[in-house]
């Protein structure tokens, strides 16, 4: 290997060889000492040994940096690649209860290379195609860009460096210090994700020094993977462009927990935009720009050996454009104004692990947003914020499971859950692969004359539904998965429109094939 020849082998071997021989001779040099010194020349003794070890080290050290320096990159080099091909079939209820259907043809492929434990690239690109069967809901139904070929192919690329992987490689030490950057198009999850969980064009730069780690990061969401909070921006699933940069400080030093605090900043590339609202007349001029920062606390952990905790909560301030109508009744336009925005949400979850042969486990959680009686919609600019009001919505990219059918983001939110999920048949060769599960939420508005995420009426109960979601997760083979989730909404009639009191129903069945 290289000019001498010599394999890593070769290297190995002479080490072994010669630390061999210097352990002989120490041990032999301490039997001496013992009988011919007196016990203060004991700590004599003591020093050798230790020099000798430090010798051994640093031979050790050499060795790897003679194996590294003259061995070719093609044998430190690890490539990995492979793809998934996943059919899936799914059948949603829009929020008149008619049925959509839809097919998902979704190919991804990716490579991942590592070099000498510092170096990592990943990339994957993702060919979509769905297709809609509206059966006359076009006019409720998704919009005509979720049909057919889906943007971008290129789904995830991604370079990262590890300081503390590479001084392991080439010397077997493990600092007590680690420097890691992960830049390219990835998915960032932020905390707990209540605050942002999106793709992103992002450097993210890890510190850490023993218990203590800060993160950092800059980003730009990733255009047409972004769906913006202000449905009524033009562009808001194909155009969203919102510059974040934040810190994160987490502490490992007590045992068994994680706290952490953050601050995020996001910032409205989009500013400025102007658009005419509504679709029909009369129309009107709206401006947009919101600019919010995101102050988190939290943290994770397990309280005993079979609790699992998770807990953040979120203050989120800043300023927005208010709502060009006037909200003193008819449609009236008024100028826009700066307004200042003061909203807060928070989630918590707890998790007991059975531990039996069986993987079983229940989790609980509780999701909570606070939101505004002076908007006509949570997120929205034009049908926002009334002039000279603060804005009290929570409005984030973030993300946290509130189910498959209703969905709904935290604005005025508050919605406990729990589920539970188990492998009924471990060890059984062809049944021994299938885990299934059951998570029942209910769904409460904080102020009952608020708006949600989805249309209600203002007034009366402050108790909006139910839902229920089923999951069927079967490994059928060792490259071949099956999953089947369903789930129903029941709503509380009383607090929805006429025409939107039914349940509502989501089935998903696919199948994915690795290789």
């Amino acid at each position: 290997m290289g000019s001498s020849g010599k394999t890593f082998e070769d290297y190995v071997t002479n080490a072994l060889l010669r630390n061999l021989f210097l352990c002989l001779c120490a041990f032999a040099f301490c039997l001496n000492a013992k009988s011919a010194f007196s016990a203060p020349q004991r700590d004599s003794s003591a020093q050798s040994a230790e020099n000798l070890q430090r010798q051994l080290n640093n031979d050790d050290a050499s060795m790897r940096k003679a194996y590294f320096s003259n061995s070719p990159i093609a044998e430190r080099l690890t490539i990995d690649y492979g793809g998934t091909f996943r059919y899936a079939f799914n059948i949603i209820d829009t929020a008149q209860s008619k049925e959509t259907y839809e097919q998902v043809y979704d190919l991804r492929l990716f490579t991942s290379i590592e070099l000498d434990g510092a170096h990592r690239f990943y990339g994957r690109l993702r060919f979509l195609y769905n297709q809609w069967d509206f059966n006359d809901t076009r006019a409720v139904g998704p919009e005509y860009n979720d049909e057919g070929w889906q943007n971008p192919i290129g789904e995830l690329y991604w370079y990262e460096f590890n300081l503390a992987g590479m001084i392991q490689t080439q010397t077997g030490a493990k600092p007590d210090y680690n420097f890691v950057a992960k830049m390219g198009r990835q998915y960032v999850i932020w905390g707990s994700g209540a605050a942002l969980s999106n793709y992103m064009y992002a450097g993210i730069f890890d510190f850490s020094w023993h218990e203590y780690k800060l993160t950092t990061m800059v980003g730009q969401t990733a255009g047409e993977d972004t769906t913006d909070w202000d449905l009524s921006r033009p562009g808001f699933d194909t155009n969203t462009s919102r510059l974040y940069y934040g810190a994160k400080f987490e502490y490992s030093g007590i045992p068994g927990h994680r706290p952490y605090a953050y601050i995020l900043a996001q910032n409205d590339l989009n500013n400025g935009q102007v658009a005419v609202l509504p679709a029909s007349a009369p129309t009107i001029p709206t401006t947009f720009d919101y600019n919010s920062t995101y102050v988190g606390f939290g943290s994770n952990g397990a309280i005993g050996a079979d609790l699992v905790y998770r807990a953040e909560f979120i203050y989120e301030y800043g300023t927005t454009l208010s709502d060009p109508l006037s909200h003193e009744g008819g449609i009236a336009p008024v100028a826009q104004q700066d307004t200042r925005i003061s909203a807060m949400a928070g989630v918590g979850g707890l998790t007991w692990l059975a531990r039996n042969t069986e993987d079983s486990r229940v989790d609980f959680q509780i999701v909570a947003g606070s939101g505004s009686n002076q908007r006509f919609d949570p997120g929205n600019t034009f049908g926002g914020i009334a002039p000279r009001a603060v804005d009290t919505s929570f409005n984030s990219m973030g993300y946290v499971n509130t189910g498959l059918v209703l969905a709904p983001d935290f604005a005025n939110l508050l919605c406990p859950s729990i589920g539970f999920s188990t492998t009924p048949l471990p060890g059984n060769g062809f049944f021994g692969g299938m885990r299934l599960g059951a998570t029942a939420f209910a769904f409460a508005r904080i102020e009952n004359d608020a708006p949600l995420s989805f249309q209600t009426v203002n007034g009366g109960s402050n108790f909006v539904g139910s839902e229920v979601d089923f999951s069927l997760e079967w490994r059928l083979m060792s490259d071949l998965d099956l999953s089947i989730r369903y789930g129903v909404f029941m709503p509380n009639t009383e607090v929805f429109p006429n025409n939107q009191g039914g349940a509502r129903d989501f089935v998903y069945a696919g199948m994915t094939y690795a290789f």
